[in-house]
């Protein structure tokens, strides 16, 4: 078997992308890529006994030049005997309509064509209409799209400057669900040849020598200078760090989905426990983050690391402090932890009740440290006038200020920001109406520790209705 045809093969075999008896509808533009892609397919029709049909998405957006190109691949396909559809679509409404680019909308109905080309093929095979029977044993119609290494590359250094994290830097995937690529491992000058040495044509996109759209900047611009000011062998050096990011993605993704098993409360949202979560590895701690924005949000093509940096800066911020994502999702900082999903948390079914405040006192030894730490806190005992009780706001709180000033609870929370719905759930350590600690936020100045101090009440919040032990 030649080169090429052998490469592609080892790549099928390595991802599980044919069995025998599959059938694969390829998606051919009728540029070289896809050209090369139909061939080798038809090339392994008879060794894989799979069968073969082509679609060719017509977008209306290139005038006469896209009608030659439909009949190009309806030539090509009579000469292989592969049956072809050639499918219009309207890529300029769907983009007015939807407010994308011509560039997403194009993708979007391509994609969307793709599937329903492979759902009416199922169909036809489930009722026996397509050589199949109707009781064999059912195998999902696959689709073949003609990525190739140069396409790798230019993924991944887009995901790179769009900010998509690790993620993003694995690139395009093999395989993902009914969708193949065979060619990922091939590079573009070696296609060239292989059509050249079979005699193939092609036909060429004008819009791909544009700067317009930026995957063409990218390959048409910035990487031709990279290779020749920076490292010739950079093209290279990109996809083993794109190999070397699925491997590490891979990993963390089962990682967070054991621990969002773990620990993770849903209910319409999300409850994320601070302590535990402050815990963990900040690399593992956005996964989390990402893993639980994608679910709640349905899709993740607008989610970034600056979202998910939001998310996580939450879980050392006060109480209350919110953060708006996309989606229409919110991210609320809760007493013990972060909640993420859409509409109000005070509407959901509650989390738990008050904490409980494990406290006891001791006498202050010279030189004894007293951290900073968001859920342990120690006052001067002496200075604590009634019983400490664990309980919400009332009328007539106040806390002191660093100013030794008073202040209403009610304006504190509001010149804090701290949106209407929660200012009833935060628990408040208060000593009558004095509150000595806004759990999870701040203390009372006029408890402070000081010089004088010889009594310490250390004051230790768990989880709401458990004990610290």
């Amino acid at each position: 078997m030649e080169g090429l045809e052998h490469r592609v093969r080892e790549t099928m075999e390595q991802y599980h992308m044919l069995e025998p008896g599959d059938r694969v509808i390829a998606a051919v533009s009728g540029g070289a890529d896809s050209v090369c892609l139909l061939a080798l397919l038809c090339a392994l029709r008879e060794p894989l006994e799979i069968r073969i049909r082509a679609l060719h998405v017509h977008h209306g957006l290139r005038g006469e030049e896209a009608d030659r190109d439909a009949d190009f691949v309806r030539s090509l396909c009579e000469g292989l005997h592969v049956p072809c559809h050639i499918l219009k679509v309207d890529v300029r409404g769907l983009a007015a309509e939807k407010g994308m680019s011509e560039e997403e909308a194009g993708r979007f109905l391509r994609y969307e064509a793709l599937e329903k080309e492979a759902s009416d093929w199922e169909s036809e095979d489930r009722s026996g209409q397509d050589g199949g029977s109707a009781d064999s044993s059912f195998r999902p119609v696959k689709i073949a799209v003609a990525h190739h290494s140069g396409d790798q590359v230019e993924t991944i250094l887009h995901n790179l400057f769009r900010g998509s994290g690790l993620s993003g830097m694995k690139g395009i995937v093999y395989r993902r669900g009914r969708i193949i690529r065979p060619l990922l491992d091939v590079d573009r000058d070696c296609i060239l040849k292989w059509l050249a040495d079979h005699g193939l044509s092609y036909v060429q996109d004008s819009t791909n020598d544009t700067l317009h759209y930026t995957r063409n900047r990218i390959r048409n611009q910035l990487l031709p200078e990279i290779e020749q000011y920076v490292n010739r062998g950079a093209a290279g050096n990109i996809l083993r760090l794109g190999r070397l990011a699925a491997q590490a993605d891979e990993y963390l993704d089962n990682r967070a989905a054991a621990w969002i098993k773990a620990h993770v409360r849903k209910n319409s949202g999300a409850y994320i426990p601070a302590e535990a979560f402050l815990g963990e590895p900040e690399i593992l701690r956005s996964y989390v983050v990402m893993s639980l924005l994608k679910e709640l949000g349905g899709a993740s093509r607008d989610l970034g690391l600056v979202h998910v940096s939001q998310v996580m800066e939450l879980a050392g911020r006060a109480v209350g402090k919110k953060v708006d994502l996309p989606y229409g999702l919110a991210a609320i900082r809760e007493y013990g932890g972060i909640w993420m999903g859409r509409g109000d948390p005070a509407a959901e079914e509650e989390w738990g009740g008050l904490p409980m405040v494990d406290m006891k006192v001791f006498s202050r030894k010279k030189g004894m440290e007293f951290p900073k730490n968001v859920y342990t806190k120690w006052f001067d005992c002496d200075k604590i006038k009634g019983t400490p009780v664990v309980r919400t706001r009332r009328p007539g709180d106040y806390i002191v200020l660093a100013d030794n000033s008073h202040k209403a609870l009610n304006r504190f929370m509001i010149d804090e920001k701290i949106p209407r719905q929660m200012r009833d759930k935060i628990p408040l350590l208060a000593d009558g109406s004095h509150v000595m600690w806004i759990i999870g936020y701040r203390i009372s100045e006029y408890y402070k520790i000081g010089p004088d101090t010889v009594r310490v009440l250390q004051a230790e919040a768990g989880q709401t209705g458990e004990r610290k032990e």
